[in-house]
């Protein structure tokens, strides 16, 4: 089929910050999935690894987004004229020819609306409290949209980690290339501008209304051993000097050592409480078993005293009743006990 031959899904993995999620649905599909990654040692049972170049050394995440946003720019993806884009946290549990079939495209490009963000003003808001990128650059983005009576502010925002588009489109890759400017000159969070580009191209792109966690095909968050603001992540690096970075880096390698030198000094001190603890319980086991023997032998003594007194119990008894057997009072008595015997 050409939607087979020209389509793929693919994904991307800058900055070794997090695992490679695989794809199990990929093995019911005929279509490529592919990773673009500038990690050299990645492989994958799902995806097949294509290592791309880092636009900017020191900014991985605007490097992982050239990618996401123009996909018509990548020199592996020459052959497709459609892709299906999906950050490395989703995870699909139905092919991309059934999310195609269900999605046909009328704008070029289709996407989820944000199930759980009311305006792209909100998403602002909370982009800037949870810290994912520099405070001065996110409200510089925000104060310029607002002096321009951005009507997109008000919108329903886009959940970008899921994009289906068509590269042969002029509008899409128009659209798309203002989104990578406003990425690159506002907020490295692309949901916050995507709006106001394809706003500014005028394309509406097709929505899809579905919850962002879990639909009919995808699951999300899965986010393998993540570090999200690791090294040049952390969106205060990009703009800072490489003498100021590295002292931090040492400042940080200091504190890293002493936290460690703390834990290996505790645990030490964890250790020898233990062996003591362990020497005490050996002691007192000793003690137990001593006990223990020292019971035992109380309770043989015991016992043999009390035989012994049994016996000599018995020998008394024997002793006394043979005396009296013997004696002339009971021989005369013989017969008035056999007398008796007879009466009864």
């Amino acid at each position: 089929m050409a939607t087979q031959t020209k389509t793929c899904v693919y994904t991307i993995l800058v900055g070794e910050y997090e695992a490679l999620n695989e794809q199990p649905v990929a093995a019911r599909s005929d279509i490529p999935f592919i990773c673009l990654t500038d990690d050299s040692r990645l492989t994958s049972q799902t995806w097949k690894v294509v290592h791309v170049p880092t636009a900017f050394g020191m900014d991985p995440v605007r490097s992982q987004r050239i990618h996401k946003i123009c996909p018509h720019l990548v020199d592996a993806f020459a052959e497709f004229d459609r892709s299906l884009y999906i950050d490395n946290s989703v995870i699909l549990s139905a092919t991309p020819e059934e999310i195609i079939e269900r999605y046909p495209m009328t704008a070029g490009i289709g996407l989820p609306t944000h199930s759980f963000r009311e305006s792209v003003m909100d998403e602002f808001i909370e982009v800037a409290r949870l810290g994912f990128d520099e405070q001065v650059r996110i409200f510089e983005q925000l104060n310029h949209y607002m002096t321009q009576g951005d009507p997109s502010l008000a919108e329903r925002p886009h959940w970008t980690a899921i994009l289906l588009r068509n590269h042969s489109d002029p509008l899409v890759r128009k659209a798309m290339g203002r989104w990578a400017s406003h990425v690159l000159r506002y907020s490295r969070r692309d949901q916050l501008s995507f709006n106001a580009a394809l706003r500014d191209v005028g394309l509406t792109p097709d929505r899809w209304d579905i919850d962002n966690h879990q639909s009919w095909f995808h699951t999300w968050p899965h986010m393998p051993h993540r570090e999200r603001f690791a090294g040049p992540r952390n969106p205060m690096v990009s703009h800072m000097p490489p003498n100021v970075r590295i002292r931090l880096e040492q400042e940080q390698a200091a504190a890293a050592k002493q936290a460690a030198d703390t834990l290996r000094g505790q645990l030490e001190s964890m250790t020898a409480e233990r062996d003591q603890a362990r020497g005490e319980l050996e002691d007192a086991k000793r003690q137990l078993g001593a006990c223990r023997m020292q019971l035992e032998h109380e309770n043989q003594l015991l016992r043999d005293s009390l035989e012994s007194a049994r016996r000599e119990a018995d020998a008394t008894i024997a002793a006394t009743v043979a005396a009296i057997h013997a004696s002339t009072s009971w021989r005369v008595a013989a017969p008035l006990r056999q007398l008796k015997r007879w009466i009864a």
